[in-house]
């Protein structure tokens, strides 16, 4: 008989506002602003595609002091399996650069998959555009990326992560502002949350203009050690 258990969804966000980023030509295009966690507080069943495995019910370590925050979950596995279901170019070079960044952090090891059922993360994208939202001072804030994760909350296991990009918002936007944005949502799809606005980190809600720093990369290393 299938085993099943209790998992919780979390979404995670990045939006855009009105301040200059240069696009490809040159132009002047919105910069990144990354909003704040949307928690879905729905539960769901959630069951192995090989009805002869089980979840694991060993708890996970999780560090308390890390210098990116946590958001309590992470892979059972230090080897990472992701899946490109995108085909716009643009996303997929930016997803690809992404993997290459997270995995010079040598703590976990993000490797591509032909076989979306093998895979752990998704690598998508989607218009986020329904999710645009007006903060009420005269400018509308729209959606970049979102990360949708599946997890077990008794044993703090990850077990399937989707990271969606939006390419009507950035597909005009330069290729290190499009790794920026993907880097973040892969961050969170490993476990990462969102950083205060003070810290220098790639998880930073409004701090587009950095990739995966020292803090992130010791986060990282804590997480999976």
């Amino acid at each position: 008989m299938r085993r099943y258990f209790l998992i919780l969804m979390a979404i995670f966000t990045v939006g855009i506002v009105s301040q200059p980023v240069l696009a490809d030509d040159g132009s002047s295009l919105p910069t990144n602003y990354f909003s704040q966690d949307a928690e879905d507080n729905s539960t769901s069943d959630f069951s192995f595609n090989d009805p002869n495995q089980t979840p694991s019910t060993k708890k996970l370590a999780i560090p308390r002091d890390t210098p990116t925050p946590l958001e309590g979950v992470r892979w059972r596995k230090k080897t990472i399996r992701i899946y490109m279901r995108t085909t716009d170019p643009h996303l997929k070079s930016a997803f690809r650069n992404a993997v290459k960044k997270w995995n010079k952090v040598k703590a976990i090891k993000i490797k591509w998959t032909k076989d979306e059922n093998k895979a752990n993360i998704i690598a998508a994208d989607g218009d986020l555009s329904a999710n645009s939202t007006n903060n009420g001072v005269g400018y509308q804030t729209a959606q970049l990326g979102e990360t949708k994760t599946e997890y077990n909350p008794d044993t703090h296991e990850l077990h399937k992560a989707t990271s969606i990009l939006d390419p009507y918002q950035l597909d005009y936007t330069n290729p290190n502002f499009r790794s920026e944005v993907a880097q973040h949502e892969l961050g969170h799809a490993l476990g990462l949350a969102h950083a205060p606005e003070y810290e220098h980190s790639v998880m930073v809600p409004r701090n587009i203009r950095t990739e995966i720093t020292k803090n992130d990369r010791k986060s990282i290393q804590l997480l999976y050690q």
